[in-house]
């Protein structure tokens, strides 16, 4: 069965409308701000939440997506340009009449060899060098579609993840090639994100589950839900939770796929996969965003909040009806604990994340938020 709306009109729904919690989903209980850890979690916890919006000197409210780049400066792709922070926490941002193709900003990739920046845009992707932005298009450089949802750097290959399949531009011969339904197993040419691998790439399809390449082998393989119905989780943990694929990101052997309906986890060593759906798992909503991985921690962004797992212990960041920031943690085994927080994330549509094991940053649809650990705000107050 296939999906009677539009990727796009989907996407862009979801940036302009961003869901309130339900009644009665979050219930903080006082005790619980007592309650001592009974054992330490897989992955940071956050201590606050430091916002910052178009006061703050942002350029748009609507934060697309995050990136840290290996020399510290944090770049945001924002509705209204491209953004950077510098080192006295100011923004700076780059739009058209600087060299940027368009100024909505959809994903940004750095390439390791260089520290060039790739930034995808509504209209045609720009490369950042020196201070300098050079742009490609479909009709000056063989780019598949003008808008490019996702991008990566691989091995000197720029991936781009378009409507009309993924780009793979090989920077140094300066020359395309594109794979979409005619030459690669798609349903549909319509590409949303690409994940570099071990030796392979990711590609996240929409009604087409997930290719994987090898450039190597020039070989393909697919990953699709294998009930088939694209509304429901009929087989738990057998494939991808659909064959709408929002985004996919990868480290350390673990892929994450993010849907429209769940979230699915595949260990590529052991071949098993792992799914999650709301309501029935600690996962905040089925509507994701995007996925962050690091190492076998994901940080999943979702319209209803941020959660981040390891595929067994949760914690889930949310803000309520009255405005209130809220965490829960699920542990195996033991009844969820909900937390009230002194601060909040900026809003709860997050559609972005990045993080390390010293800070998160989220992309949401009402501002930018810092997150600081636990483990760093006691080091900041005991210096």
């Amino acid at each position: 069965m296939k999906p009677h709306r539009s990727p796009l009109g989907l996407a862009l729904l979801g940036l302009t409308a961003a869901l309130s919690l339900p009644p009665g989903t979050w219930a903080a209980d006082r005790a619980d701000l007592a309650r001592p850890e009974p054992a330490p979690l897989p992955f940071p916890l956050v201590a606050r939440f430091e916002n910052f919006g178009e006061k703050d000197g942002l350029p748009s409210h609507k934060i697309h997506c995050v990136l840290k780049a290996s020399d510290g400066r944090l770049w945001l792709g924002t509705g209204n340009g491209l953004c950077v922070r510098g080192a006295d926490g100011r923004f700076r941002r780059y739009g058209p009449e600087d060299g940027l193709s368009h100024p909505a900003v959809l994903s940004i990739a750095e390439d390791p060899r260089t520290g060039d920046l790739w930034i995808a845009t509504m209209r045609g992707l720009s490369r950042l060098s020196g201070g300098r932005f050079t742009s490609f298009t479909q009709t000056d450089s063989g780019l598949p579609n003008n808008v490019v949802y996702g991008v990566a750097v691989v091995d000197g290959t720029v991936w781009a993840a378009t409507p009309a399949g993924a780009g793979a531009y090989n920077i140094r011969e300066k020359s395309w090639k594109i794979y979409d339904h005619n030459n690669a197993p798609m349903e549909e040419p319509w590409c949303y994100a690409i994940a570099p691998g071990r030796d392979v790439v990711y590609i996240g399809v929409w009604a087409g589950g997930i290719v994987e390449h090898d450039p190597r082998l020039g070989s393909f393989k697919a990953y699709r839900d294998p009930d088939g119905d694209f509304q429901f989780q009929l087989t738990p943990d057998s494939g991808p939770i659909a064959d709408i694929t929002s985004w996919v990101a990868y480290d350390d052997g673990i892929l994450w796929q993010a849907t429209y309906f769940g979230l699915s986890r595949y260990d590529t060593q052991e071949a098993t996969w792992r799914t999650w759906v709301q309501d029935k798992t600690p996962l905040v909503s089925n509507f994701i965003n995007s996925v962050f991985a690091r190492g076998h921690v994901a940080w999943v962004s979702t319209d209803r909040g941020a959660c981040v797992t390891d595929g067994t212990t949760w914690a889930t960041y949310a803000v309520d009806e009255q405005g209130r920031g809220l965490v829960r943690i699920d542990r195996p085994g033991g009844a969820p604990e909900t937390r009230r927080m002194a601060t909040r994330l900026a809003d709860g549509f997050v559609t972005a994340i990045w993080a390390d094991d010293h800070e998160a940053w989220f992309a949401t649809s009402n501002g930018l938020s810092h997150a600081v650990f636990a483990n760093q705000a006691a080091v900041a107050a005991n210096p």
